[in-house]
């Protein structure tokens, strides 16, 4: 199974853009009144290598979580805990964490290429940092340039980075049945994949962008299982280069496109071709699914979010001529609402297996 995290970091009312003065309690940022994740959201923590582009950003440390067994089929949900609310700051899917000692020398690389030691200056204008170095420049700059390295130690692909520009309340009980969640920098909770939908599903529907549907199509097909030990990165290799050879092998972010390419961008009822709202469905269910099945593109619809919704719920399915059929737990005012039934625009021969699959398991015929 993917790893997903839950991970605290440091309150920041500037879009984590740069340090924004805040007092924290405990951890690094109340030791030196600023936090390394303060710079999450700002644009020279983009890295572009080989062709692609990646967001390099930090947390604190994980402790004992298996990340390097999980590369680029990690999932952090960075979550901040201010003024007696928590809230979700940001996401990101597909990462490498750049943690311990081994890494050291490829974290002071992308500090070398992203020239962050410059970053000092934001720091330096806080007046709680200026206070925490007693005014002493000298002191502070010490001490900076001992923990730089500490900044990039978490990489991942820019597509699935999500700085919301509106953080979201959370409602602990709502998600995890628990008062609060984790508010410790230093810890983190490993979350199951209900969780983790329960999270994606408390953002609403008007900030569910296209990086929203990026993200939940990759969490929809991450593998099951860690990666084999042959397939590990090598501590000396970049770690973009290990990041992207790891996501090749494993499809990671292929199904969607396939989907995309197959029904050219557009619903495959509807013919709506606003991706923001497209969602790459399985028709035999993820969950259902083995390693080729999760990844094949007949195996896959590609739906406007209402009729996602409805098919993953087994209230409409399609007979393989492409006539959709209805069930009857759906009125005919619902149906006159929605505008249904239709068939599907077309109909591939290699997607019947699929679809009978889902008409016997997952339709609700009665």
């Amino acid at each position: 199974m993917a790893l997903f995290l839950q991970k605290p970091v440091f309150w920041n009312p500037r879009h984590y853009q740069q340090p924004a003065g805040h007092h924290a309690t405990s951890g690094y940022p109340k030791a030196t009144g600023y936090g390394h994740e303060e710079w999450n959201n700002a644009s020279r923590m983009l890295l572009e290598e080989g062709g692609r582009r990646y967001r390099v950003f930090h947390t604190e440390g994980v402790g004992t979580a298996p990340v390097q067994e999980n590369v680029g089929q990690t999932f952090i949900f960075m979550t901040a805990s201010h003024d007696g609310i928590q809230q979700l700051v940001g996401i990101a899917g597909s990462a490498m964490g750049l943690m311990g000692d081994a890494f050291r020398k490829e974290r002071e690389r992308i500090v070398r290429k992203l020239s962050l030691r410059q970053l000092w200056k934001d720091a330096w204008q806080i007046p709680n940092v200026q206070t925490r170095y007693e005014q002493d420049r000298e002191a502070f700059l010490e001490h900076w340039d001992t923990d730089l390295h500490w900044i990039p130690n978490w990489l991942c692909p820019e597509e699935l980075f999500w700085w919301l520009d509106n953080p979201v309340t959370l409602n602990a009980q709502q998600i995890t049945g628990k008062e609060r969640l984790l508010n410790m920098f230093g810890s983190y909770t490993q979350l199951d994949l209900a969780t983790v939908g329960k999270l994606m599903q408390s953002i609403p529907q008007s900030q569910r962008t296209e990086q929203w549907t990026r993200i939940h199509d990759a969490i929809q097909c991450a593998p099951e299982e860690s990666l084999p030990s042959g397939e590990t990165p090598e501590v000396h290799a970049h770690a973009t280069t290990a990041l992207a050879t790891i996501n090749a092998r494993r499809g990671q972010g292929r199904f969607r496109l396939d989907l995309l390419q197959k029904w050219n961008g557009a619903c495959a009822v509807s013919g709506l071709d606003c991706l923001s709202v497209l969602r790459a469905s399985h028709i035999k269910p993820w969950a259902d699914s083995n390693a080729v099945e999760r990844l094949d593109s007949h195996n896959g619809l590609l739906l406007s979010a209402n009729l996602d919704a409805l098919f993953d719920k087994g209230l409409i399915s399609f007979e393989d001529s492409g006539q959709m059929l209805i069930s009857p737990q759906l009125s005919a005012a619902h149906l006159s609402v929605l505008g249904l039934p239709k068939p599907l625009r077309l109909v591939h021969p290699e997607a019947t297996p699929y679809l009978d699959h889902h008409r016997r398991f997952v339709f609700r015929s009665a």
